[in-house]
């Protein structure tokens, strides 16, 4: 297990709230929490204080500093692993500055360049990485801080909230995720998220039927 926390290459246990594994809209499926656990080396060649070209290598450079002990610095590289290319593809236009076909102005037809961007999903690994960091360096104030921001942007916080009560590395925080869970077990008891939602759709009801309107 990598140390409890989230590798890129891997999808968040938790589902997304509106999100598919890479794109807004769709929500990705659940998966095991628990991960072998491996050394990381850094990527042969690069020179080691360069800053990393995308996010998989910020996430490697975190990792590391993670298992020496070098949690501050932890957790920047992920910070700064959100802010980097990552697994999203996306095309802009590009202006051109001078004639098409001209030597300046290569012929474009379709005038797109390639964009790559940190997905949603890999955001929140960063984040659930950044909590597993605080943990570690005992700040359990904003560990359980980020733990919170984590699970409001999950579809099924109290799956995900179970799964980190048996990861490791939140072990100093575990009694505060026993709390949350049982305020997340409440909620779902009151109806969950949808408990709001289904209230509105009973006084709408309510109206419709005194008008003498049928409301589905």
């Amino acid at each position: 297990r990598r140390f409890g926390m989230r590798p890129a290459v891997l999808v968040v246990s938790a589902l997304l709230r509106g999100t598919s594994a890479w794109v807004v809209g769709v929500r990705a499926a659940p998966q095991s929490p628990r991960l072998a656990v491996h050394a990381i080396s850094a990527a042969e060649g690069a020179a080691p204080n360069a800053m990393p070209a995308d996010y998989e290598e910020a996430e490697t450079r975190g990792f590391e500093l993670y298992q020496a002990g070098q949690y501050e610095r932890a957790i920047r590289m992920f910070e700064l692993a959100q802010a980097l290319p990552g697994a999203g593809v996306d095309y802009v236009r590009e202006k051109s500055s001078g004639m098409i076909g001209s030597a300046t102005a290569p012929p474009n037809p379709r005038g797109m360049k390639l964009s790559r961007y940190a997905t949603q999903q890999q955001k929140l690994i960063a984040q659930y990485n950044i909590a597993c960091c605080c943990a570690g360096m005992g700040d359990t104030t904003r560990a359980l801080d980020m733990v919170r921001t984590y699970l409001g942007q999950v579809v099924e916080p109290l799956d995900a909230v179970n799964e980190m009560i048996v990861d490791d590395d939140l072990m100093p925080i575990r009694d505060k995720l026993r709390a949350l869970r049982e305020e997340y077990q409440g909620k779902q008891k009151g109806g969950g998220v949808f408990g709001p939602l289904n209230k509105l759709n009973e006084s709408i009801r309510a109206a419709a039927d005194s008008v003498g309107v049928e409301w589905k």
